[in-house]
């Protein structure tokens, strides 16, 4: 499972529970999209390194 799938699962869970509070579900989203932004700079990092590889 991608790390940034994690938090989407625990508000599923948390749902499923009755526990997921707005401020829960905030700071899950917060999460997920610190995560998705990390694996775009990752791939843009990774596509600047082949760039300067020839």
């Amino acid at each position: 499972m991608a790390p940034r799938l994690k938090f989407l699962e625990l508000a599923k869970i948390a749902n499923g529970r009755g526990t997921l509070t707005d401020t829960l579900k905030r700071v899950y989203l917060l999460n997920y999209v610190r995560e998705v932004r990390k694996e775009k700079a990752a791939a843009a990092t990774a596509t600047r390194e082949r760039l300067f590889e020839n």
